[in-house]
């Protein structure tokens, strides 16, 4: 039992002295003067003319509202295409398929989907390698959403061209 006590006694004059110490206490550090942060700048939206003259009728495939099908100057614009990628089969084009913003997420990428598909399958009639063929459904595309017109949305609902080179 002595020995339990002395132990005791050890630790308890080792607190002790622990605590009556005084601590090292450096100098403050100097704190950093804080800069003034600068102004967030205002997002401003695209007008819807702006919008539509951003889109390359040239690199692009529109539709109707809610259809896959495309019409005369879409199946021109894919038959351009479709000769550019045969007469360099090292190129190899990305369809992005974009909506307007109507109808609902999975609605819009579902249709982006079948658009895809459809200037897809121009493409592979028109003798491209599939090889040569990439997709990427987008959906919504975010200038979509500065759209208030029905001329500004039907630019949106476009499958685009984009070239790897």
């Amino acid at each position: 039992m002595t020995f339990f006590r002395s132990m005791r006694a050890l630790v308890c004059s080792v607190l002790i002295a622990g605590c009556a110490s005084t601590p090292s206490v450096s100098p403050p550090a100097e704190l950093p003067v804080p800069v003034a942060a600068k102004p967030a700048l205002l997002e401003v939206q695209p007008s819807d003319a702006q919008v539509i003259a951003a889109v390359d009728e040239e690199r692009n495939v529109f539709f109707q509202s809610g259809a896959a099908q495309m019409d005369g100057a879409g199946l021109q614009t894919v038959q351009r295409h479709a000769e550019r990628l045969r007469a360099n089969p090292k190129l190899v084009v990305t369809l992005l398929g974009y909506t307007d913003d109507l109808g609902s997420p999975s609605y819009n990428l579902a249709i982006a989907e079948q658009r895809i598909n459809a200037v897809a399958k121009q493409l592979r009639a028109q003798g491209v390698p599939l090889k040569q063929i990439r997709r990427q459904v987008a959906g919504r595309e975010t200038q979509a959403q500065a759209c208030r017109s029905a001329e500004c949305r039907a630019r949106m609902r476009q499958v685009e061209f984009s070239y790897a080179e």
